[in-house]
């Protein structure tokens, strides 16, 4: 299905609407972008973990998966049931222009737009927007494609405290489409050279997407699947990424220790690391494991709280001083 003119009339609305409101200072930084240009790094597992984490903590989340993998039916053990629709709602919304809903409520606080199949045909209505943009001589034209999320986001983002995006790592497009939605980008990484790698492929479309989205920000870059007895190498590795984000961006302090055990049965059971560590039926001997995990995402909900305060702090600094 392809968007006609009046779609994409609406979309450019929509755009312009956003930027007038950054523009007086009283656009609410709330979307979290949960991306890097490689796959295997742990994004829907910090996506699912952060969004129950603060769900928990009394703040209403939208979790959207814009991936056709659709992990999170997985991770949140809706697989089967009414709220794993295999991405049909977001492909609606998108592409008939329809309100981005949630399929429902995961846990409590957490509504959740899953992704899955159905966006293939997204992906591909992308690709065809983003090739006539580029014959187009009008620069609002060239650049209004990357928008098509933030017009359906912008309608409902009054609606939760935090909105969070956990983008295919494989598709630029949808990656554009994402960080020109977001506020705060979140970068999951690991040691090795392919996901550095992936974290400058994000570097460089965030660059892009900041010419529709002056109010995107790269909030922090956290290590995942890391031993967490290795505090030596920890180091090492958070200096080669801090080195990699030239100041960009810091290095989060609390990591997350792989537990390939724990990872497994999160997913086979459906629970979150928080929940198996409560759960009756856990081998003794997984618990400690489990627990200490749970306890990283916890660590991490925090402390990506608090950055995101500081820098919201930060930017009202500079717009009263401007």
């Amino acid at each position: 299905m392809r968007l006609d003119v009046v779609d994409l009339d609406r979309v450019k609305a929509a755009l312009r609407r956003r930027m007038q409101v950054m523009a007086e200072g009283v656009f609410a930084a709330k979307i979290f972008v949960v991306v890097n240009g490689k796959g295997g790094v742990g994004k829907s597992s910090l996506s699912t973990a952060i969004a129950a984490a603060l769900a928990k903590a009394g703040q209403t989340v939208l979790l959207v998966e814009m991936d056709e993998q659709g992990n999170h039916d997985e991770d949140l053990g809706t697989s089967g049931t009414e709220l794993a629709d295999d991405g049909r709602a977001q492909a609606a919304a998108i592409l008939e222009g329809k309100p981005f809903a949630p399929t429902g409520e995961a846990r409590p606080n957490l509504f959740v737009v899953p992704g899955g199949g159905a966006l293939e045909e997204v992906v591909e209505e992308l690709y065809c927007q983003r090739r006539l943009a580029a014959l187009s001589e009008d620069p609002e034209d060239q650049l209004a494609w990357m928008g098509m999320y933030a017009a359906a986001l912008d309608a409902v983002r009054d609606d939760y405290d935090v909105i969070i995006l956990d983008v295919a790592p494989g598709c630029e497009p949808l990656q554009l489409q994402a960080l020109v939605a977001g506020d705060r980008v979140l970068i999951p990484s690991k040691s090795d050279p392919s996901s550095r790698k992936g974290l400058r492929t994000v570097a460089r479309r965030f660059a892009r997407a900041r010419l529709l989205n002056l109010a995107l920000r790269l909030l922090g870059v956290i290590i995942f699947a890391t031993n967490s007895s290795a505090t030596k190498v920890q180091n090492k590795i958070k200096e080669q990424l801090a080195e990699d984000l030239n100041g960009a961006a810091p290095v989060m302090d609390q990591t997350i220790r792989h537990v390939e055990a724990a990872a497994v049965l999160c997913r086979t059971r459906g629970q979150l690391p928080q929940e198996l560590a409560a759960a009756p039926d856990l081998d003794p001997k997984m618990l400690p494991s489990v627990k200490a995990l749970a306890g990283d995402y916890r660590s991490l909900a925090l402390e990506v709280l608090q950055a995101k305060a500081e820098l919201d702090r930060a930017e009202e600094d500079r717009r009263q001083d401007a």
